[in-house]
Formats: C-alpha cells, structure tokens, sequence
C-alpha cells in the first residue's frame, strides 16, 4: 500500500494535532531572524559541543508581538536577535504544503537572562584565567587626555552627549575627537567594534585613548558587549580603553577587561575633562611653588646681599680709616724727613761754599797767592808762554804786566 506525499503529510498533521493539543516550552537558540510585514521569521536550533542537533522553523506574529511588547517591554527587542538562548512557549503548527512551524505564543525573559549571566561568567573565567582582566587596566593614562578615538554609533544619543559635554566645556579644553561608527547592537555589533578597532590600532600614535560608548538600554541590549572575542581584545589593546555604555548595574565583559568603566558617555567625557583640571591644579600647585621658592630665594640672596654689602662698606671703611692713618703717618714723617733733609742739604751746602770759599782764587789770593793769566785765561804751566808774550799777574791789591824776556 502507498501513500501520496499530501496524505502522508496530512496524516502527520492530525497525528501531532491529536497528541500535541497544548503549547510547550523549548529552550533553542535563535540562529537565524529576519521582520517581514510586522512578523518575525526564526530558524531556531539546539547545539551540542557547537554542533547543530536539532533545528526547526517558527514564527512570531505581529499580533502575538504586540502582546509580548506589553508584557516583556524594552527586554523584548534584546530576545529577538540571533545567537541568543531564549526559552520559547510554542505550539507546534504542521502543514501539509509547508511542513512544519513552530508559533511562538511566549519568550521568557527571566530564562535567558539566566542563560546569559552563566555565559558571562564562564568567559570571565577563562579571561581570568588568561590574565586578561586587568592587563588594559594597567596600561598609564597620560597626564592630559587630548586626543580621543569613539566608537559608538553615529545615531547614538549617547554618543551626540558626549560629543557635546567635551566640546562646550565652561573651561574651554580643547579635545579632539574622531568618531569610527559600528553598530552598537545586533548580530553585527561584535564584528563592527572589533574592525574599528583594527582600524584605530593601526593609527594608534594619533590618539591617546579609545572610548567606547552607546545611550543605555536593557541587559539584553548589552548581551553583545559579553563577548570572549570582544573583551580579548580590549585587554590586549595598544591603548588605554574606556567604556561608557550605559548601565547603572551590573559589568559587561568589555567594561571589566577595559581600563576604565563609567556608567555613562557623559561621565566618560568628565573623565577626560578632569584630567585637565587634574594637570591645571597641578600647573598651578607648582607655580605656587615655585613663585614662594624665588621669593624665599630672593629674600634670602636679597639679605645676604645686604650682609655682604655691609660687610664690604664696614671692611672698606676700615681699610680707608687705616690708609687713612697710614697716609698721615707717612704725611708727618715725609714732612720730618723732608726737613730733615733740607737740614742735611743746608749743611752740605754749607759745607760745600765752604770748600768752594777755601778752594776760591780769591781765597788763595788773601793767602799771599797770585794768578798768572795770558789773554784773561789762567797759566799753569810755563811752558805755554813764549818770549815776547804779555802776562798779567794778579794779587789781592793790584795787578802788573809784564812781558816775557
């Protein structure tokens, strides 16, 4: 006996219509997702040691979505992304043309929020592990943050309050800024932040820190931020990496392998802000300093200066008083001496008028001498005259001519 292909499906569907009248819970894995006409198309699968063991087709529709919306909120939109575990309320839809699908009637948030944190915790061991955690962390900011790389998307608001706070600073620091957009969620999130990573690295010298940053949202919206691959390379990052991303609770992956986590991107740009603050105190600090050390030294040199000068002006005094004394002295002995001198030339003089009295012809003269003289000059020698010549002898009293015979 043969069955056609439809009967044999047909059969199928009353088989699971009578056994599986009632919706079941699943834990799966979303791998695929895509909105079509306000419903979402899932392939969801289960994998052992990372291979697919199971898989099978759903759908959530729109009606059904606005339900979940009013019951999960802002954790719906996390759930419905690719390579999250969800544990799904489903009812089991088989049709004779399109085979089997899975209505999805309900998501448990709770669930995969579990899932999550045990994932979140397993890559934060084996980060520990690897000696991860802290090796951005140990990385030296420098004094002043003035060059900044962002990765953030540019239609983040998060992003926009950044930018704005480190702009319009009332100090008027001037900080630039460059921006590399990635998308902040979704299943291309990881992938985007890490290219742009790649990107900054190879620029690395023409920045100081990189920040990552986003405007908030739930736990969900985060998932992608507990990433192994993600965190990896933070930590081994060439420079200081910030994050901002938004959550006033618990740490993501990437804020515990970065070097600094702040709750939000506005506390990430007073972070850059307050290490110019920081420098202009310490400016001012060592200016302060150094103005009391010139003026203490100042003072100092000024006094010993005023030391030395009166120093100088009391030796030089001394020195003057006593050249000064000394200078009268030798003024009263050059007088004495100079008299006495005089004295001694006067004697002399003296003496030698004396001499010169007693040597005088006319001293020889009073003595009984006379003087031959020829033509007015002197003889003492009479060799000198010859006969005919004409003498003329001198006496005290008188004088005779005589002629040579």
């Amino acid at each position: 006996m043969s069955y056609t292909l439809y009967e044999l499906n047909e059969y199928i569907r009353r088989v699971l219509a009578l056994n599986m009248r009632d919706a079941v819970w699943i834990n799966c894995e979303i791998a695929t997702i895509k909105l079509s006409g306000g419903h979402y198309y899932m392939e969801l699968v289960e994998k052992e040691d990372d291979k697919i063991i199971a898989q099978a087709n759903a759908v959530l529709w729109k009606k059904q979505h606005k339900k979940l919306v009013t019951k999960l909120g802002f954790e719906l939109p996390g759930l419905l992304k690719s390579g999250i575990q969800i544990l799904a309320k489903v009812r089991v839809h088989f049709h004779e043309k399109f085979g089997l699908k899975l209505h999805i009637e309900d998501l448990d948030a709770a669930y995969t929020l579990g899932q999550m944190e045990l994932k979140r915790r397993d890559i934060i061991a084996r980060l520990k592990r690897e000696g991860l955690l802290t090796r951005n962390a140990e990385k030296e900011l420098p004094a002043v943050v003035q060059r900044v790389a962002v990765i953030s998307s540019e239609q983040a608001a998060g992003w926009k309050d950044f930018e704005q706070h480190l702009t319009h600073n009332p100090e008027n620091y001037v900080v630039k800024i460059e921006l590399f957009p990635a998308r902040m969620q979704g299943e291309f999130q990881e992938s985007d932040i890490l290219s742009q990573l790649d990107v900054i690295e190879k620029r690395k010298r023409s920045f100081d820190i990189v920040v990552i940053i986003r405007g908030g949202g739930s736990r969900l919206d985060l998932s992608g931020f507990d990433s192994y691959l993600l965190g990896k390379r933070i930590a081994k990052f060439a420079l200081p990496v910030l994050t901002g991303i938004g959550h006033e609770t618990d740490e993501t992956v990437s804020d515990l392998t970065a070097h600094s986590s702040l709750k939000t991107p506005t506390a990430v740009a007073e972070k850059i802000l307050s290490s110019f603050r920081t420098f202009d105190n310490t400016l001012n600090i060592f200016q302060n300093r150094i103005y009391h050390y010139i003026q203490n030294t100042l003072q100092t040199k000024e006094y010993q200066i005023n030391t030395i000068e009166n120093r100088f002006e009391y030796n030089i005094n001394q020195y003057l008083s006593k050249e000064e004394q000394m200078l009268d002295f030798v003024q009263s002995q050059l007088t004495q001496l100079a008299s006495n001198r005089l004295d001694q030339a006067e004697q002399q003089l003296a003496h030698f008028e004396h001499i010169c009295h007693i040597l005088s012809p006319e001293f020889a003269l009073k003595r009984g001498f006379s003087i031959t003289l020829k033509d007015g000059q002197p003889i003492d020698d009479s060799k000198r005259l010859q006969t005919g010549d004409e003498i003329e002898t001198q006496w005290q009293h008188g004088t005779v001519k005589s002629r040579i015979v």
